[in-house]
């Protein structure tokens, strides 16, 4: 969380994001997220996992900065 500019500019950097990824065929297995705005940021994870997309595609997303949402660049970053 102390690498999301967002995170900073609410004042709250306490949280963790993790997500599980299938290695044989760059599925999400599924996500852990705590911190501020997680309940949106889940949404976004969950639609790829629905559809089954490949975690690169969120990996190589162009999320609006500021947002909490911009950390899933980095998490995905295998």
């Amino acid at each position: 969380m102390s690498a999301i500019p967002k995170a900073k500019i609410l004042d709250n950097q306490t949280g963790l994001y993790k997500a599980m990824i299938d290695s044989k065929t760059n599925k999400i297995l599924g996500a852990t997220l705590f911190g501020e705005e997680s309940h949106e940021v889940i949404n976004i994870i969950s639609t790829p996992m629905i559809v089954d997309m490949d975690y690169t595609q969120l990996r190589d997303q162009i999320f609006t900065h500021p947002t909490m949402a911009e950390a899933l660049n980095d998490l995905f970053k295998i």
